[in-house]
């Protein structure tokens, strides 16, 4: 037996038991209060221990950011200042999906700038690692404020950084996600 041929009879099992399992679901509570509670010791004081010092982690790493970033905009204008560029307008420098630095604005300027970073390597390398240092800065902070909220109990209190977990609802396709 193949594993698609496994999952069709698994599939038509789960749809002959829909209706005893409909009424189990409708049975369950959605559990209320303590969101952190089927954590286990190890994951619930690694959490706790990250609230508590996260905020001093943040400051280094964002100190090392602005140091990286530094460096990056030293090199940078060095290298506009050698072929005598000044960007008329504003330039987006982003990571693509695969990795790639990417430029974006004013066409002529954004050629240039493709070009010194084609010369100069170095200068993706150092933008992937400031995006890096960047994302778990952003991400540690994150998580002490969202542990510092569950144990506030802060469930009245508004939150901008919630609105940010959606859920979409179409049949078997539904899921949650954070945008």
């Amino acid at each position: 037996m193949t594993n698609e041929n496994n999952n069709c009879i698994s599939a038509m099992l789960h749809m002959q038991s829909g209706a005893s399992e409909t009424a189990a679901v409708e049975r369950r509570s959605l559990p209320s209060g303590q969101p952190l509670s089927g954590l286990d010791e190890t994951s619930s004081r690694t959490l706790h221990c990250l609230a508590k010092n996260g905020e001093s982690l943040v400051l280094a790493l964002e100190e090392r950011l602005d140091s990286l970033q530094e460096t990056f905009m030293d090199i940078l204008n060095s290298q506009l200042e050698a072929r005598h560029l000044r960007p008329e307008d504003r330039l987006h420098l982003y990571l693509s999906a695969e990795g790639t630095l990417m430029v974006e604005g004013n066409d002529n300027d954004a050629a240039l700038l493709c070009d010194i970073i084609t010369r100069r390597p170095d200068l993706q390398k150092s933008f992937k690692e400031m995006a890096r240092v960047a994302m778990l800065s952003h991400g540690v902070e994150l998580a002490a404020q969202m542990h510092n909220d569950i144990a506030d109990q802060a469930d009245d209190a508004a939150n901008p950084m919630l609105g940010h977990y959606h859920m979409c609802l179409k049949g078997p396709l539904s899921h949650f996600y954070i945008r």
